[in-house]
């Protein structure tokens, strides 16, 4: 990992691989998965459930800036390679991942959901999510495939037409159909 200082933040920023040692270790996975947070205590690496088809990480900071009253605001950032999400999530689109992805956090110690925001964007073969503005000390993020989503159909229409040659009669039905060499469209 690397860690830097940003504006009075501490910022982690590590690229987990398919290393078993890792915590991440899912067989297929191309390893670019990268993950950015101020969470400075504690920023763990990916873990898969497979079971549930969920990736958990550990975010941590003090609950508290310096000044002991001002609530510390976290962000977690992760690009995922779409390669990454249809292995792990069957998310053939990439685009689809603003509807199908459920992402929540939990905070450890009460358990309850953690108000936050969120943006999910596609971009150069990457699924990028953004989420930010939730209170630490330690919360859990989590990121798994909604049970109701259902890929997107292919909306392309097929039609069909009729080729003749000589008494010879074809009917081609296709997205775009031709006629074969030597007929001609009726």
């Amino acid at each position: 990992g690397v860690a830097v200082h940003k504006a009075n933040q501490l910022l982690i920023t590590f690229a987990p691989t398919n290393d078993p040692m890792s915590g991440f270790g899912v067989d297929g996975v191309s390893g670019g998965m990268t993950v950015a947070t101020n969470g400075a205590c504690l920023a763990s690496t990916p873990v898969w459930d497979s079971a549930a088809s969920v990736l958990t990480w550990t975010v941590a900071a003090p609950h508290f800036a310096p000044d002991g009253t001002t609530v510390n605001r976290g962000f977690y950032k992760a690009v995922i390679p779409a390669s990454d999400a249809a292995l792990l999530w069957g998310l053939a689109n990439p685009k689809d991942a603003a509807t199908a992805l459920d992402i929540s956090l939990i905070t450890e110690e009460s358990g309850a959901t953690n108000a936050f925001t969120k943006v999910i964007s596609v971009k150069n073969g990457n699924i990028i999510i953004d989420i930010a503005g939730f209170q630490y000390s330690r919360p859990k993020l989590k990121i798994g495939i909604k049970a109701s989503y259902k890929p997107a159909k292919n909306s392309a229409k097929k039609s069909t037409i009729t080729c003749i040659q000589g008494k010879s009669l074809k009917k081609i039905t296709a997205v775009k159909p031709a006629c074969p060499t030597g007929y001609k469209k009726k």
